[in-house]
């Protein structure tokens, strides 16, 4: 910042409120097109929505997550890991729950968080094995 002007010094008070051209001002305004979700993505939105609404999925209880008849199964080592990964996706199916009802179409943050929860779920269910119920 130049101290004797303060300020910017990529600022050029010529173009301040300049005229912006038609077609340059229709270009900007035109919303971003969404790509929609992948085949994958989508089935797993599909049932983190439906099964929140059914109330399976309680949003604040990460054993809620759980397929119980399988983690009782699991060692020590499996239960814990299956513990501290439910925390972590039920912060996710939290987010992403909370923007899928406010947001009707795809957007990059909904489709960042299904895609890293799902790719949490498998490298988790790799590991211990049917652990969640999404």
């Amino acid at each position: 910042m130049n101290s004797s002007t303060k300020y910017n010094p990529l600022y050029d008070p010529k173009t301040d409120n300049a005229h912006i051209e038609d077609h340059i001002q229709v270009m900007i305004n035109k919303p971003l097109e969404r790509d929609p979700y992948n085949e994958a993505d989508q089935a797993l939105l599909n049932l983190i929505v439906q099964l929140v609404n059914e109330k399976k999925i309680n949003l604040y209880s990460p054993s809620s997550l759980l397929n119980n008849d399988f983690y009782e199964k699991l060692p020590h080592e499996g239960k814990a890991k299956a513990d501290q990964n439910s925390v972590i996706m039920l912060t996710k199916i939290r987010e992403i729950y909370n923007l899928v009802q406010t947001v009707s179409e795809p957007t990059h943050q909904i489709k960042n968080l299904v895609d890293s929860l799902r790719l949490n779920k498998e490298d988790v269910e790799k590991m211990c094995g049917d652990i969640f119920i999404i």
